[in-house]
């Protein structure tokens, strides 16, 4: 995720660029239209803030959580979204091999920008770095299943 943007960039981006019309969004928040076309502009343009209270509706209603990301990079701390799964239906082989497959492509990324630091390369590694991060949580999730499920044949 590139992080030049602003909020009110990401927050304009997920009120228009998605299936949703920004009157169904609104309906689905509780807000009238004109206040969420509203909420997307610049202050100095006739925008007005947008309530913290209709954020999580917001990307709840979108299901798109980039607001979040990026308040979270700003704030210093990583997000990942906690994944669903199913302890019976994942392969343990192929778990082991898309990790690795992940991991090793972010190392290319990575050894590419440090050879070359330009946007494009930035935006590729920070992209790739973060799915390593989430991969690394679909493990963590299931290493914990696994672990649970074992202690529980122990008993």
């Amino acid at each position: 995720m590139a992080q030049s943007n602003s909020i009110k960039t990401i927050l304009y981006e997920t009120i228009h660029r998605n299936k949703k019309s920004v009157e169904q969004i609104a309906d689905e928040i509780g807000i009238s239209a004109n206040y969420l076309y509203r909420a997307g502009l610049p202050l100095d343009e006739s925008g007005v803030k947008f309530p913290v209270d209709y954020l999580v509706t917001l990307m709840k209603t979108t299901k798109n959580y980039r607001i979040i990301e990026h308040i979270a990079f700003l704030c210093g701390f990583l997000l990942v979204r906690e994944p669903r799964v199913g302890s019976k239906g994942t392969d343990k082989t192929e778990l082991v091999s898309d990790y690795q497959e992940i991991t090793i492509e972010a190392v290319r990324c990575l050894k590419k920008f440090l050879d070359k630091p330009t946007q494009s390369n930035y935006d590729e590694v920070i992209q790739a770095l973060q799915t390593v991060m989430t991969k690394s949580a679909e493990a963590k999730k299931y290493c914990n299943k696994q672990y649970q499920g074992q202690l529980e044949l122990e008993l």
